[in-house]
C-alpha cells in the first residue's frame, strides 16, 4: 500500500522559514510529490508565489501555539477535499474519498440517495442537503487496519483535529465538483 505519512502542522513557513505569530493566518497545502502525499504550511506572501503542477488541496487556517486547548474538526475543509478528489482515478485517492464521504455522511453534510450495484462493485449515490447535484463514490471494503491507517493519516493532515471521534457519526457533500449527477447516470443506464 502507499505511504500515507504526512508531516504535522509547522510553526513556521515551509518556504521562507519565518515563524508564525499567535493567531496569524497561513495556508496549508496537501499535494503529491511523486507517490508520496506531502503537506506544507506557507505564510500568505509565500503562498502567492506560483507552484508547480501537483497541488492537490489547500486551506487557510490560523496559528495557535496551544493546539491541545481546543477540539475542532474542520468539516468545510473535509468537504472541500472530498470535492477536489472528484474524478481522480488513483486508487489511494478513491479510498480517501470514500472515507471522507463516510465522515461527511455521519455529520449529515452528505445524504445517501441510493446505492448502485454493478459487476462486483457498489457505488454510493450522494448529495448535499438542500442541493440537487448528486455525486458517486465507489465503495471500498477497507479492512480495519487500512481504515485505521487512512483515518490516522487524515487526522495528521488536518493536524490531529479529532478524526477518531468521528467513528460514530453520519454523511453529506458540495457543489461544483464536476461529477456526473446520479439522475443523469441513471437515465443513461439500460433497464434490466
Amino acid at each position: 500500500m502507499s505511504d500515507w505519512r504526512i508531516h504535522r502542522r509547522e510553526a513556521r513557513c515551509t518556504q521562507c522559514e519565518r515563524v508564525f505569530q499567535e493567531g496569524e493566518t497561513f495556508f496549508s497545502l496537501i499535494f503529491f510529490e511523486g507517490d508520496r502525499l506531502r503537506r506544507e504550511d506557507r505564510c500568505p506572501a509565500c503562498f502567492e508565489e506560483p507552484r508547480a503542477v501537483g497541488d492537490l488541496f489547500f486551506w487557510r487556517t490560523r496559528h495557535q501555539a496551544d493546539r491541545r486547548a481546543r477540539f475542532a474538526v474542520d468539516f468545510e475543509a473535509i468537504e472541500e477535499l472530498f470535492l477536489s478528489l472528484e474524478g481522480r482515478r488513483e486508487e489511494r485517492l478513491r479510498e480517501l474519498r470514500y472515507l471522507l464521504s463516510l465522515l461527511l455522511l455521519r455529520k449529515k453534510r452528505l445524504k445517501l440517495v441510493g446505492v448502485r450495484r454493478n459487476e462486483g462493485s457498489e457505488t454510493l449515490c450522494l448529495r448535499r442537503p438542500r442541493r440537487t447535484e448528486e455525486f458517486e463514490v465507489q465503495v471500498f471494503e477497507l479492512d480495519s487496519e487500512r481504515a485505521q491507517a487512512l483515518k490516522a493519516e487524515l487526522a495528521r493532515v488536518f493536524d490531529g483535529a479529532g478524526v477518531e471521534a468521528l467513528a460514530a457519526a453520519p454523511v453529506h457533500l458540495a457543489s461544483d465538483a464536476g461529477g456526473t449527477p446520479v439522475a443523469e447516470a441513471r437515465a443513461g443506464e439500460s433497464t434490466g
